[in-house]
């Protein structure tokens, strides 16, 4: 399922809820006068079974679902924390080291604020961060120490280089849809079986606003905890709740203050052919 928009959420729960009560509306008016079951209570315990079985099926998704969702958005901060810490630590080195590897810092985390976010909607990395990363590298690994403050800036750089590193590809990891095709096949044909359930409990002697009521209260819980799911599985995009690269926004910002603060000016011009690298 492609992820959806708050309105579609809505139009999706009012269709679902008419098709159902149409469908309620047509069993009642040709239907058995006494109802499709002739054990009321038979039939209400095979519904409840049903309905728990969904309800722990579901239960099950949206906890992996959920974790997902969650690592995506704790990956995507600890990348912007790292990045951060590593325009801190360039703070030590020489002033033309620093200027150097601290416009790495800011056009990576520009590449993904502008970038990768768009690309991880359609799970694919982007080019672009990729050779900002790779240059970040060169121009680090080109930079010899030649004091204690600057041997003691390495071994933090090394520390805070690795969980970029690590942020971004969880980050990416999580990108891609993480249930796979035959567990939606068996959450819509299970939820659907509940659905249709409660339709055969309809019965021309019972108020008719009671029996309303009670198919919409399991199709709106169907259909709604599959849109739930739905959403959980897709954490980026441009759909109503997807993780925005606010993070690493608020990284940028800080950035752009302490630059401020220094009486620096941000002079980064992160044009791709700056990094050096070709995008093959």
């Amino acid at each position: 399922m492609p992820p959806v928009k708050l309105w579609l959420v809505i139009a999706l729960l009012l269709v679902a809820n008419m098709a159902a009560v149409g469908a309620l509306m047509l069993l009642r008016r040709f239907g058995p006068r006494d109802g499709w079951f002739r054990d009321a209570q038979h039939a209400a315990g095979a519904f409840t079974v049903t309905g728990t079985i969904y309800a722990v099926l579901v239960g099950f998704v949206f906890l992996l679902a959920f974790g997902s969702y969650s690592a995506a958005r704790e990956s995507s901060q600890d990348e912007a924390r790292a990045a951060v810490s590593l325009f801190h630590v360039a703070e030590r080195f020489p002033p033309d080291v620093r200027d150097e590897i601290q416009g790495d810092v800011v056009c990576y985390a520009r590449a993904v604020v502008g970038s990768e976010w768009g690309t991880m909607a359609d799970e694919r990395p982007s080019a672009e961060v990729d050779q900002w990363e790779t240059q970040l590298s060169r121009d680090f690994d080109a930079f010899e120490p030649t004091t204690q403050v600057e041997g003691d800036a390495l071994q933090s750089w090394f520390g805070d280089a690795d969980l970029l590193r690590e942020a971004r590809q969880g980050r990416l990891t999580e990108a891609p849809r993480f249930i796979p095709v035959t567990i939606w096949v068996l959450l819509l044909v299970t939820g659907a079986a509940v659905i249709g359930f409660s339709l055969l409990l309809s019965d021309s002697r019972e108020r008719r606003s009671a029996q309303v009521a009670m198919v919409i209260a399991v199709t709106t819980a169907v259909t709604a905890s599959l849109l739930i799911v739905n959403f959980l599985d897709r954490p980026y995009g441009d759909h109503e709740g997807a993780i925005e690269p606010e993070a690493m926004s608020s990284a940028l910002a800080a950035v752009r203050r302490d630059l401020i603060a220094h009486g620096r000016a941000e002079t980064a011009s992160c044009s791709v052919a700056d990094a050096g690298v070709v995008d093959g």
